[in-house]
């Protein structure tokens, strides 16, 4: 028990070097704070703008009553939450977890140690994330889930093709694969899938739904779509089984298909990479589906002695 306290005290110790969320000092009436936190990443220019940006988005959701759960399913930010519970149910549907909570029976049952497997799946995994890490605001969101979905697709067909080749019920209930080399075709297109989903769907749909919403409806919708990850989840864990007892290896075509949607879905997405947060819905105004609630582009009303102000902050904080 002791070795699984390791990560949690890490993770603790490390997010008290965490610099607080410019958005959260605005709210709290730090313009100052948050200004110093985003010129540790913008530039002078960048950063008195982004701070502009998010004084008026916090100043106009403050001057709104809280939303009701049923303002959620009405106009734009009613169809940003369908897209991001569309996001998080695929991100379940393709399959990730049926190999993480069965693919250990279901490599032992083909000639594979179950340990190894969980052992070289969990590793791949693990260093599969680093890309995500390094490139998510270097390729892009878009494009890693792009890749990521033409990878797991691809992993899923060789998966389903080569079982149903390869792999028979000889007493009608233990499954035996014809040649060791088919064996080992299923089991490198495996790790190929995790690959795949590791630095792709895996973590950039968690990135990409916290970016969409407005700040007013940010918190409830990135709650339903955690709720919806969840469902896919249980869908995962409940349906799998009976679809390798009925459908055996053409379970992998369901998962692939559902993997085919996310090749359409990630090549339909806006790039968000490098747009501040404030600026992120004017990327759906030309997208299919959201014209009709596009609002013509942002109206600010920017006070000059707001900006003097600013001004005065950022030469205080570069002479500090």
């Amino acid at each position: 028990m002791g070795i699984i306290c390791a990560p949690a005290l890490v993770l603790f110790f490390g997010m008290m070097f965490l610099p607080r969320s410019p958005r959260w000092l605005v709210q709290q009436g730090r313009r100052r704070e948050a200004l110093v936190v985003l010129l540790t990443i913008r530039s002078e220019e960048e950063a008195v703008r982004e701070e502009e940006d998010i004084y008026n988005e916090v100043l106009q959701a403050q001057k709104e009553a809280a939303p009701a759960w049923s303002e959620l399913l009405r106009g734009r930010q009613g169809r940003l939450l369908l897209l991001g519970v569309t996001l998080q149910l695929l991100q379940q549907l393709c399959g990730m977890n049926a190999f993480m909570y069965f693919g250990p029976k279901i490599f032992e049952a083909i000639g594979f140690s179950a340990n190894t497997f969980t052992t070289i799946n969990n590793f791949v995994n693990f260093l599969s994330t680093f890309p995500a890490v390094a490139l998510a605001d270097r390729a892009g969101r878009r494009t890693l889930m792009l890749c990521s979905s033409v990878g797991m697709l691809l992993a899923c067909a060789v998966m389903g093709t080569t079982g149903l080749l390869c792999v028979s019920r000889p007493d009608g209930e233990k499954w035996a694969v014809s040649n060791q080399s088919a064996g080992w075709v299923i089991a490198i297109s495996a790790f190929f899938f995790v690959f795949n989903f590791a630095y792709g769907w895996g973590p950039i749909v968690w990135v990409y739904c916290a970016e969409i919403f407005p700040l007013r409806y940010r918190a409830r919708c990135i709650g339903v779509c955690a709720m919806a990850n969840w469902v896919g989840n249980f869908i995962i864990a409940q349906f799998t089984p009976m679809l390798l007892e009925a459908i055996e290896f053409s379970t992998f075509y369901v998962f692939g298909l559902f993997c085919l949607v996310g090749v359409f879905l990630s090549a339909w997405l806006p790039e968000t990479k490098g747009v501040p947060l404030e600026e992120v819905q004017e990327l759906f105004d030309d997208k299919a589906g959201f014209r009709s609630t596009a609002t013509g582009g942002k109206t600010k009303a920017q006070a000059p002695a707001a900006a003097q102000e600013d001004q005065q902050d950022v030469a205080a904080v570069t002479t500090a």
